[in-house]
């Protein structure tokens, strides 16, 4: 499936989902470290995602505009490139014209960002109060690294055995480039972000039907507490009730639809045991979706 495609139904959360797209490619992988190259020749308009780790994009062919949580557009174009804190939620827009977006994407595990920290005995700058999550460059030592790491693909070489080199390489450049704000980011214990996602704006989502309330507060930039309590002045009731409705509604229309078994509605609205999902259905429609017509 590629990226396209995928991101119809899905909210990308990176880097988990990427090895399940087409038209990305793992390069390399070391301890929870990972260096992809995507190659999209379709739009992509107004697709969300959501990144776990810190990451580097780098732009080498085409562009795209990412859409911050506070509006910020960043345009990227060949040669640029932004780093973004972990826990940022983002919209990706591409419109192809000449040429496909060829872009690199590197994650960086915490252990990596710990040892270069200790290595370098980089502490926070004084008086540093506000981290700007998302840090748009363009430099020749940023674009002469990628060149090099795409001849190296070229050539058939297999980089994960240096792969801690080169991720170390990168922090090096990186820290010449951007200097005190690199090291702010780095010292941020878990790179999360305080900032909220619209509540609303997530929830249209179909998607987040199969997430627990606990991947969903995570996905609304929130702690669990912060989101019930967030969620409940929004919406007026606690959202596990509210969960447990929309999945059931979502089902009824997938019942009446009559395209699916029991068993795929059930998974597709967040459901991995049968039972549950058919007593929630009776509890909101007086009726099992067997009665409502259609075969388990």
């Amino acid at each position: 499936m590629n990226t396209a495609n995928y991101c119809q139904q899905n909210i990308l959360v990176i880097p988990q989902a990427l090895g399940a797209l087409s038209d990305v490619c793992k390069l390399a992988a070391l301890n929870g470290s990972t260096i992809y190259s995507k190659d999209l020749e379709q739009n992509l308009l107004d697709i969300e995602f959501y990144t776990n780790q810190l990451c580097l994009v780098y732009v080498e062919a085409g562009a795209e505009t990412l859409t911050c949580w506070d509006n910020q557009a960043i345009e990227l174009s060949s040669g640029q490139s932004v780093l973004l804190c972990q826990g940022q939620n983002l919209h990706s827009d591409f419109v192809h014209s000449a040429q496909n977006l060829k872009a690199w994407l590197v994650f960086f595990d915490r252990s990596i960002i710990e040892q270069f920290i200790f290595s370098n005995q980089l502490v926070m700058p004084k008086g540093q109060k506000q981290i700007n999550p998302s840090v748009h460059m363009e430099h020749s030592l940023i674009s002469g690294y990628f060149e090099q790491l795409r001849m190296c693909v070229d050539e058939g070489i297999d980089i994960t055995p240096i792969l801690n080199l080169k991720l170390t390489e990168l922090l090096h450049l990186l820290l010449h480039v951007l200097g005190d704000e690199l090291v702010s980011i780095l010292n941020i214990a878990d790179h999360s972000l305080p900032a909220r996602r619209n509540l609303k704006r997530l929830l249209k989502n179909k998607a987040v039907l199969k997430f627990s309330v606990a991947d969903i507060a995570k996905l609304s930039g929130r702690s669990v507490s912060g989101f019930q309590r967030d969620f409940k002045q929004l919406f007026n009731e606690p959202p596990k009730q509210w969960l447990i409705k929309q999945r059931v509604m979502y089902a009824k229309t997938l019942v009446e639809q009559g395209n699916l078994s029991i068993t795929d509605i059930a998974l597709e609205v967040g459901y991995t045991n049968i039972s549950h999902f058919i007593k929630a259905y009776k509890n909101q429609f007086g009726e099992t979706p067997k009665q409502d017509g259609i075969k388990l």
